[in-house]
């Protein structure tokens, strides 16, 4: 684990992606005035009746960002999914239809979500991480994408509930640590225009001021 996750206090990206987005969830106005507060990080229902509508907040899988480039880029691709309980109602797709509305508007939100990570962590330091490229959690997430809803029926005994599962694909950077240089005075390169005659065609050389 890199020391950038240690001074997050050892938070799993993909932790801190759920965490924030149930965050942003619960302060939507929207999403708030259907569901209330009832927002879990969690694949597990444990609600009861009178508790319904509610939504659980949960990662299914992970790939990692193929690329051509050297070295590979540390980017990452979370498919997440936002499980609704409708609860018992006769409109029941209507009731959907609102919760998943409501949802898409709080969840495609780049900027909150980036927030949201940033906010937990800081929260949780003695003092703020500082706004370093690459290091802040803020920094990481950098896409967001709707990719498909799945509509159905849950059966609890003898009671059957209404439920929506949406799914959105979030890329983010896996978080690194800057490289640290020792100081130094001199700077140096050789340029080797045609490989092969071992023949140095320029020299790059800045010379620092000693203090």
């Amino acid at each position: 684990m890199s020391d950038v996750l240690f001074a997050w206090g050892g938070v799993h990206p993909r932790t801190l992606i759920r965490r924030a987005v149930c965050q942003v969830m619960r302060e939507h106005d929207g999403l708030a005035a259907l569901i209330g507060a009832r927002i879990w990080p969690n694949r597990m229902e444990h609600w009861f009746r009178s508790e319904l509508p509610a939504a659980g907040v949960y990662t299914v899988s992970e790939q990692r960002v193929e690329s051509d480039t050297r070295p590979e880029p540390q980017e990452r691709i979370i498919s997440l999914a936002v499980e609704l309980l409708g609860g018992e109602l006769e409109a029941v797709d209507d009731t959907l239809d609102a919760l998943c509305l409501q949802t898409e508007r709080a969840v495609l939100r780049l900027d909150a979500i980036g927030r949201a990570m940033g906010a937990i962590v800081d929260a949780s330091l003695p003092e703020p991480l500082p706004l370093v490229r690459g290091t802040h959690p803020a920094d990481t997430l950098l896409s967001i994408t709707h990719t498909g809803t799945e509509l159905g029926i849950v059966t609890d005994g003898a009671r059957e509930y209404g439920a929506a599962a949406l799914n959105f694909d979030l890329e983010y950077q896996w978080p690194t640590v800057p490289p640290e240089l020792a100081d130094f005075l001199l700077a140096h390169t050789d340029w080797y225009v045609h490989p092969g005659d071992d023949r140095v065609d320029m020299i790059s050389q800045v010379n620092f001021d000693q203090e």
